[in-house]
């Protein structure tokens, strides 16, 4: 199953969330005895910890509000896996993405930034909304990516910023016990918030909002922390205008390149094999971290390597030769070579320059 290429934004739990059909002792989140408080049975708020009153009409907190979402999957989805890739997610209530309680998951290829609207206590609103004034508590310091009890999940090319630098950006949480390692992962990259340690060797830390591929500006005010917030409520309802869409550029472009997906006249560097489930994101590493402006995936016909996709990686230092396959490459036969199975990808700048197109 497949969750690809959506936009989510201004997913914002603005009440907190209810459910008739709690009973009084019963949490879904959380390790609380809730049979043990008098308090939760008589539905009072002191004496009640926060986690019981979870879906019950003494909640006067918000822990919900997320962008793409898969939950609660590992016990019915037993086979095959889940995708989240190429989602744009911004301005939602908590997190932008998140993979909770599914197993065998890919979570690849999304940006995800200025998530966590609902506000952290500890921080100064700009504008303090009416639906804000009476929260008791703050929500989680996630508003990025969360991997929460989920196992056998990869890991790829994903770009975070969160909202704040105390926010974490990229988290694996266990509901108990130790949390589980990823299946695979690499070339993820963080713009600004904390990156967990049991992820921290697959995200790269960076400054520039465009490097995680940003190309407009936060919607989120730069707020400091305060000792004690005094939240005051508006005098008159705010009026939010529409926010416009992020313009998010891709990293690479695949071309349409039919059974000839090798440009033979662009000097390029034979590259490594990967077994198809990780090729493109290995692929795509490789190309990010060396001297390259595409690369294609082919299947591998060497005996030792059969079910492989090989990596050709196009060298960004290196002009076409002859000039003409620096035009429109596909469209001449001399440029390109037979493929089996074959893929092509060009970063935007490349594309432009040899004007690439589908064949």
């Amino acid at each position: 199953m497949k969750l690809t290429n959506n936009l989510v934004y201004d997913n914002i739990n603005k009440i907190p969330y209810y459910n008739p059909n709690y009973a009084w002792d019963y949490s879904p989140i959380g390790n609380e005895d809730c049979s043990s408080y008098s308090a939760c049975e008589q539905e009072l708020v002191e004496g009640c910890p926060w986690e019981c009153r979870y879906g019950k009409k003494t909640q006067d907190y918000i822990i919900d509000g997320m962008g793409v979402y898969v939950t609660r999957n590992s016990d019915t989805y037993l086979y095959g896996q889940m995708e989240l890739s190429d989602n744009v997610a911004y301005g939602n209530g908590i997190n932008g993405v998140v993979f909770h309680r599914t197993d065998r998951g890919v979570v690849k290829r999304n940006t995800v930034y200025d998530n966590g609207v609902v506000p952290r206590l500890e921080y100064e609103e700009a504008v303090m909304e009416d639906w804000m004034v009476n929260l008791s508590k703050s929500r989680q310091s996630y508003s990025g990516i969360v991997l929460n009890s989920a196992e056998e999940v990869k890991l790829w090319s994903n770009n975070v910023s969160a909202r704040y630098e105390t926010d974490y950006a990229f988290n694996t949480v266990e509901d108990g016990g130790a949390t589980p390692p990823l299946s695979a992962g690499g070339n993820n990259r963080v713009c600004k918030g904390i990156v967990s340690p049991e992820l921290a060797s697959v995200v790269s830390e960076e400054t520039d909002a465009s490097v995680c591929g940003i190309v407009v500006s936060s919607s989120s005010p730069t707020a400091s922390p305060t000792p004690q917030p005094t939240p005051q409520p508006t005098k008159q309802p705010v009026t939010l205008e529409p926010t416009n869409a992020p313009t998010v550029t891709p990293k690479y472009i695949e071309i349409a390149c039919g059974n000839k997906c090798h440009l033979i006249q662009w000097p390029y560097k034979m590259g490594s094999s990967y077994v198809p489930s990780v090729a493109y994101e290995e692929c795509e590493f490789d190309c990010d971290n060396g001297d390259c402006k595409a690369f294609s995936l082919q299947d591998d016909t060497r005996s030792n390597f059969s079910g492989y996709k090989r990596c050709f990686l196009y060298k960004a230092s290196k002009e076409p030769s002859p000039e003409i396959c620096a035009n429109d490459p596909f469209s001449h036969p001399f440029c390109s070579y037979a493929t089996s199975g074959g893929s092509f990808f060009v970063t935007p700048a490349a594309k432009e320059q040899y004007n690439v197109q589908n064949m």
